[in-house]
């Protein structure tokens, strides 16, 4: 951003900026306005949610599948988070293949693609649960590179339809994610103990066909603007404020998926088996919140990289000053609200802010590279804490997750420093909505 310190609230700012001597972005569509913050736009919003709802619900409900099949094969709880995490990493790696393939066939074959994919994963994944290739093959790959197909469709087509409300759009999309997953791992705790992990695994196949599908026909962007999918804007890394979310969106990203892996097992050593379910439900649900309201404070009062800072930090600290103190239902009730709200809002800002720093235009062209350096924080950001979590004391009961817990404190923390950095870059205003 050179030293032009601007606080841009418009895509024309953003999209007019030339600092760095970097290329001017696309220019404003002005036939665009006719379809904005419009019911159309809603549309594509409930369908991108109801996808979310399943996909994110899947891959949060893995948890409870994971302490399941702990119990029932031989398999460690190690190898069954990578099993999982390999799934998860697919939503980010593969986001610059997703983005050309957007480019090329457009939102609705690319996510009615992704939600085949996904149900068949899953469906699959039901006959080889006592074998390990089989769930990297079936979970991993087929499940997770739908859910990768599906994940980018609905991120950045609702941006399309909306301006003044661009935030709060994208917080109900993510909101309908962290939602499923709080109504999905209660349900799959239920399913797992009454039909067992193969029995849900098709279920939640299923579910990924009868309601992923019918979404998918229904994801697409303005007609007017059905050929201005950017390409991909790799010189953003002449600019320090790309660089800077790059890195720190990155390293923030490494703790997101570590309570959803971990609640369902430590809730168990302060609690019962049933208060771990209601625990775990709580997590998402201050998730959901967390997303529909930092959209709301993104579009009015803070904006969104105020709201960016303000999620990291109730992540970091939670994990640090809460966590690792939880050794009652009412303590660890508190840090599940708080990380809840902070780690649901991060998912649904990094989009909008985004939308705000480049323009809403050029978020396909930014988004998928972005996206693409969270890579090592999905694949290996759960593995880590479970492998450090695998070194403690058991014998120490809630002692021994306090290095993970601090892990994930720390990296939170670490991602917040980076993002403040490109606040200061905006306006070094206190008080700024930036």
């Amino acid at each position: 951003m050179g030293d032009n310190k601007e606080v841009f609230d418009t895509d024309s700012d953003v999209d007019n900026y030339n600092g760095d001597n970097k290329p001017p972005s696309l220019e404003k569509n002005q036939d665009d306005d006719q379809y904005m913050d419009g019911w159309r736009g809603w549309l594509v919003v409930v369908a991108a949610s109801c996808s979310l709802f399943i996909y994110l619900g899947v891959i949060y409900s893995w948890g409870v599948l994971a302490s399941e099949l702990v119990k029932t094969t031989s398999f460690s709880l190690t190898t069954l988070t990578f099993v999982g995490s390999l799934a998860t990493s697919f939503m980010v790696s593969l986001s610059i293949l997703v983005g050309m393939t957007i480019r090329r066939f457009g939102y609705q074959k690319t996510a009615f693609v992704g939600a085949i994919l996904m149900g068949l994963g899953e469906f699959l994944a039901s006959w080889v649960t006592g074998h390990l290739a089989g769930l990297f093959i079936c979970h991993s790959v087929l499940f997770g590179v739908g859910g990768g197909l599906t994940i980018m469709p609905c991120s950045t087509a609702p941006l399309r339809w909306f301006r003044k409300y661009r935030g709060l759009a994208t917080g109900v999309v993510f909101g309908g994610g962290s939602l499923g997953a709080a109504a999905m791992s209660v349900a799959a705790n239920l399913l797992v103990s009454e039909l067992g992990v193969q029995w849900t695994l098709r279920i939640f196949g299923l579910l990924a066909w009868a309601v992923c599908v019918p979404a998918a026909c229904m994801i697409r962007q303005p007609q007017s603007t059905a050929a201005a999918v950017p390409q991909l804007q790799w010189y953003r890394f002449r600019e320090r404020a790309f660089i800077l979310l790059f890195i720190g969106s990155g390293l923030g990203c490494f703790p997101l998926f570590i309570p959803s892996y971990f609640i369902p097992i430590y809730a168990r050593a302060v609690a019962s088996q049933r208060v771990a379910v209601i625990i775990l439900a709580m997590w998402n649900v201050a998730s959901t919140v967390g997303r529909v309201l930092a959209g709301f404070l993104a579009d009015t009062i803070l904006g969104p990289l105020n709201s960016l800072i303000l999620s990291l930090l109730l992540a970091g600290v939670s994990a640090l000053a809460i966590w690792p103190f939880a050794d009652s239902v009412a303590v660890l009730s508190v840090f599940i609200v708080l990380n809840g709200l902070g780690c649901g809002a991060f998912f649904s800002l990094i989009p909008a802010a985004v939308g705000s720093m480049f323009g809403a235009k050029n978020t396909m062209g930014v988004l998928p590279i972005l996206w693409a350096g969270w890579f090592f924080g999905y694949f290996f950001g759960s593995p880590i804490a479970a492998g450090i979590y695998s070194l403690s004391d058991k014998d120490t009961g809630t002692d021994a997750y306090r290095p993970a817990a601090y892990y994930a404190g720390g990296m939170s923390i670490v991602g917040l420093l980076f993002v403040v950095a490109i606040r200061c870059l905006y306006s070094r205003k206190f008080f700024a909505r930036v």
